[in-house]
């Protein structure tokens, strides 16, 4: 990834990226918290970039 990608931003993705697979694992072995625990993370990674997007871009919009 590049560099000019904020760093909670990296990490939000792949919590993301990491939630998802977590769901489709836990829907494939048919383990109900397993996709619980993974759509909690993506919610959470979701969030965590979405946040950081907007801070950079208020902060890019001041300078």
């Amino acid at each position: 990834m590049s560099k000019s990608i904020p760093r909670y931003a990296r990490i939000g993705m792949v919590l993301l990226v990491m939630g998802a697979i977590i769901v489709g694992i836990g829907t494939y072995l048919s383990k109900g918290s397993l996709s619980l625990y993974g759509l909690i993370m993506a919610i959470c990674g979701f969030i965590i970039y979405f946040a950081s997007s907007i801070a950079s871009r208020k902060k890019n919009m001041r300078a």
